[in-house]
């Protein structure tokens, strides 16, 4: 059975647990630290996007979701924990190439469905299995596009699985022992989305002061 505890009761054993909470100062050890440090990365698509958790030279487009960049990088740094600055610039790269491995295979679906749009817009009575079939052989007869984007597949995932490779020789043969702490506040710029050039700033101010007619 179920103990009721009486309210002076539970405020005896809130101030209890009050006064056992002041009394811890956090982790200590430069381990403790490391794995106290990343706790912090947040876990699902609800991510609050911090500055500090976006490498620094991420490859993002104007067009492209940031947060999903950064929702990758997190998931990345839970997977590979890395113990150094040295395995966190790989962790970054392992993002880098597989962020853009996810861009041109998006890329070919795109243009896939592109081409059996134009099939549904001049064939708008033909079953679906056919449109999709004129799509594909549309595809093929002018595949200069597609060739480019899984040239491009096959190189960033060339690369995903040499900087994965390259991780697991780091970690095996230079352990980090005990674990460097990980600085990733020097990542706190990219997020910020960038100025436009100077020139359509120019061109901005220009159409701005001249008279409406």
């Amino acid at each position: 059975m179920k103990k009721i505890l009486t309210e002076e009761q539970k405020q005896q054993r809130a101030e209890t647990a009050r006064r056992n909470g002041a009394k811890s100062k956090g982790p200590v050890t430069i381990e403790g630290k490391h794995r106290s440090s990343m706790n912090a990365i947040t876990v699902g698509k609800f991510v609050d996007v911090h500055d500090e958790e976006l490498p620094a030279f991420a490859t993002l487009l104007s067009t492209e979701d940031r947060k999903a960049y950064v929702r990758l990088h997190q998931a990345n740094l839970r997977q590979y924990r890395p113990d150094s600055e040295v395995e966190h610039g790989i962790v970054r790269h392992i993002t880098a190439e597989q962020f853009q491995l996810e861009r041109y295979e998006n890329l070919e679906t795109l243009q896939l469905q592109i081409e059996h749009d134009n099939v549904l817009r001049e064939f708008p009575d033909l079953p679906d299995a056919q449109h999709s079939h004129h799509a594909i052989q549309r595809a093929a007869n002018n595949d200069k596009v597609f060739r480019f984007l899984e040239r491009k597949k096959r190189a960033h995932l060339a690369a995903w699985n040499k900087f994965v490779q390259l991780l697991e020789r780091m970690k095996k043969s230079f352990p980090m022992l005990p674990p460097e702490p990980v600085d990733i506040s020097a990542d706190s710029e990219v997020l910020i989305d960038p100025d436009p050039p100077q020139y359509v700033v120019e061109e901005m101010l220009l159409c701005g002061s001249s008279p409406l007619r």
